[in-house]
């Protein structure tokens, strides 16, 4: 049976903080109690281990409880403790024992609360999990009057969004998901989010916002189980409806970022995105994380049947005759981001994101928007561009009867974790891009360096340039 979400009111929400401070529940303290390297728990099989590590003291306590589902004896909590956890609904009585009814994740400086992994309830609220923080990092933090969330589930995203917007509404259809972000929204002292219940953007029909924000149930599945993951609707259409329908919600100006995964039918991955927002009046910045054949997303997506092989078997097959009758031969998956701007033609960039981790790239996406809109504004030759502060030169050398260069590689050091390698021409335009010359310039001198004409250069030089700024290597001056 699927306990009841948390709950808490101003005053015990400030206990309940003060509680977990006392501890030092923090995501460094838990990570090197359980020695778990990046990841608060990376194996559940590995429980016993992680338990092994902790001791009496109140944080092991609550890890016990909150992070490893594990039952401490009710001695490990004084009377106090016990009944601000009880009356939050926290913790069940089990006898000599207690156990967490909930997940408690340290995020940041923010505590999040969910469900443990591995409920049946359709209305499971997951925890802070790989889409969930890499939506986080995709966002463009603007500071901006109002923010809306939609899909919130556990409330991760309106919680940031509250850091830098003066009003939040977040939505969800599920009850249960809008119980635990009320929770959270408390239990992290945060005043500026309001709750909405609703389908996707139906609560927020008319209204504008000037950052949107959407971690829906993008999966392409067969089934309805978990609100969070299913969304009944045939195909990618969920991604499709939520991409054509979000511009509407954005001020002029004003970005959005939201995750979907959409059937790849061409050979080209970025076309059926792309369709979706003709006509939308933003421009549009695709970042294509992966493809996957049917048979690994029907597995990936439901590794939590592994433990149950014939029905783990069972869920697999179902799903890959899914995409058969569907005619869906790979799944794409990604964010994109887009940005109001009604009163010029709009531009359309997409990219494949490197399988290496992510940092924020707020930064990143502006100057990548910047850019592009520069470039598209004016003659690219008059443009004068230079590479981005965050960018690295990297080059290896081979020692063959002297010192000669093996390979030259452009790095990006924050943000998303491009690199490119260049060629004698490539390398020859990139030392010229300093910001001290227009493009034209730079393309003349290369071709001097390089004993060519610069005329046979120009076409490859500005094809280069533009790719460069598509992937955040470049900012324009001037």
């Amino acid at each position: 049976m699927t306990p009841p979400a948390p709950v808490a009111d101003a005053a015990s929400a400030r206990r309940l903080r003060a509680l977990f401070a006392e501890a030092g529940f923090s995501a460094e303290r838990v990570q090197n109690l359980l020695g778990t390297g990046e990841q608060l728990v990376a194996r559940s099989t590995e429980r016993p281990v992680y338990e092994r590590r902790l001791g009496g003291d109140l944080l092991s306590t609550l890890i016990k409880l909150f992070v490893l589902g594990l039952r401490p004896p009710r001695t490990a909590l004084d009377a106090p403790q016990l009944e601000l956890l009880f009356a939050a609904r926290l913790v069940e009585d089990k006898g000599e024992k207690v156990a967490g009814t909930v997940r408690v994740i340290p995020h940041e400086e923010l505590l999040i609360a969910s469900d443990f992994a591995g409920g049946d309830d359709a209305e499971h609220v997951a925890a802070v999990h790989r889409p969930s923080q890499t939506l986080a990092r995709l966002t463009v933090r603007h500071e901006v009057g109002r923010a809306l969330d939609v899909g919130t589930g556990n409330g991760i995203q309106a919680l940031l969004l509250s850091r830098h917007a003066r009003h939040v509404v977040a939505t969800d259809l599920n009850e249960r998901a809008l119980e635990f972000a009320r929770f959270n929204v408390l239990l992290n002292g945060v005043e500026n989010v309001e709750l909405r219940r609703g389908s996707y953007l139906e609560p927020v029909v008319g209204e504008r916002f000037g950052l949107v924000v959407a971690n829906p149930p993008y999966v392409i599945s067969p089934e309805s189980r978990y609100l969070f993951r299913d969304s009944g609707l045939t195909g990618d259409t969920v991604s499709e409806q939520l991409v054509r329908g979000v511009p509407s919600s954005l001020d002029e100006g004003g970005f959005a970022t939201v995750m979907i995964s959409w059937a790849q039918l061409e050979d080209d991955p970025t076309e059926r995105p792309r369709t979706w927002l003709a006509g939308s009046g933003c421009d549009a910045y695709l970042i294509h994380t992966r493809t996957e054949d049917p048979l690994s997303t029907a597995a990936a997506w439901n590794r939590d049947l592994a433990a149950r092989t014939d029905e783990y078997a069972r869920a697999i097959d179902e799903w890959t005759e899914y995409y058969a009758r569907e005619g869906i031969p790979a799944i794409a998956y990604g964010a994109i981001v887009l940005r109001r701007r009604s009163a010029a033609e709009n531009w359309f960039e997409a990219t494949r994101l490197p399988q290496r981790g992510i940092g924020p790239a707020d930064a990143f996406l502006r100057r990548v928007f910047e850019t592009l809109d520069a470039l598209a504004d004016a003659p690219l030759e008059e443009r004068t561009v230079r590479v981005a502060d965050d960018a690295r030169l990297e080059q290896v050398l081979r020692l063959d009867g002297g010192w000669t260069q093996e390979r030259l590689t452009i790095r990006l050091t924050d943000g998303l974790p491009f690199d490119a390698d260049l060629d004698p021409y490539s390398s020859a335009l990139v030392r010229r891009l300093d910001g001290s010359r227009p493009l034209r310039r730079a393309i003349e001198e290369a071709a001097a360096e390089l004993e060519l004409d610069s005329q046979e250069l120009a076409p490859g030089a500005a094809a280069l340039v533009r790719e460069m700024a598509a992937r955040g290597f470049l900012s324009v001056t001037a």
